[in-house]
């Protein structure tokens, strides 16, 4: 991690007043289910998408609190409070009406209704709902649609992607993320609380 990226993990350990664990390739394996294997596909994935795999079957088997390494400065235990004291399915940030990290593709999409949004940065879930079970099932049917392209043509570098490089990778930027979270937070927006602090995303990089 470069420095920026360093200082944002030391914020959430120090301020988010919760268990915090950084997920990486020495202690994946510890959390990976025996009934529920990562996909076939999942080492042929880009970096960045192996991480969207990761966080939805986190989110999908174990629940909890999910962030991106970014700059963190309030602590989360309310929220998991206010989670758990609820009928809600999870709580998150509401969208930022002008968030233009998604593709051009969702752009319009995003724009008629993100009021009904939740951002994809940082989250708590409850495990084993409706809402991260179509989540999860979404995703593994896109990562079988694209099995065998992934085993001919695996990603070479870490931000690689379909739509933003010239490239024979299969997948695209939000394809196995974004474009399956934003119409579910859509289908199931009275099940979400959005509440949470929106993330610093400026100089966390």
């Amino acid at each position: 991690m470069n420095e920026n990226r360093k200082a944002g993990l030391a914020s959430l350990f120090l301020n988010s007043k919760v268990e915090v664990v950084l997920v990486d390739n020495h202690n994946l394996n510890l959390y990976v289910l025996e009934d529920h294997p990562l996909h076939e596909g999942y080492e042929y994935l880009s970096d960045v998408h192996k991480a969207d795999y990761l966080r939805t079957y986190f989110m999908h088997h174990y629940g909890g609190g999910y962030s991106d390494i970014k700059p963190c400065s309030w602590d989360w235990n309310p929220y998991f409070d206010a989670l758990y004291n609820s009928e809600a399915y999870g709580i998150g940030a509401p969208e930022d009406e002008y968030e233009l990290s998604v593709t051009p593709k969702q752009r319009p999409w995003l724009g008629q209704h993100w009021d009904k949004l939740m951002s994809n940065d940082l989250y708590i879930f409850k495990p084993y709902t409706s809402f991260t079970t179509e989540w999860y099932n979404n995703l593994l049917s896109i990562m079988d649609s694209k099995l065998e392209k992934l085993k001919i043509h695996p990603a070479k570098f870490s931000r690689e992607a379909a739509d933003t490089y010239i490239t024979q990778y299969p997948i695209e930027w939000g394809e196995i993320l974004l474009e399956i979270f934003h119409p579910l937070c859509y289908n199931y927006t009275n099940e979400l609380i959005k509440t949470m602090p929106y993330p610093i995303t400026v100089n966390y990089r």
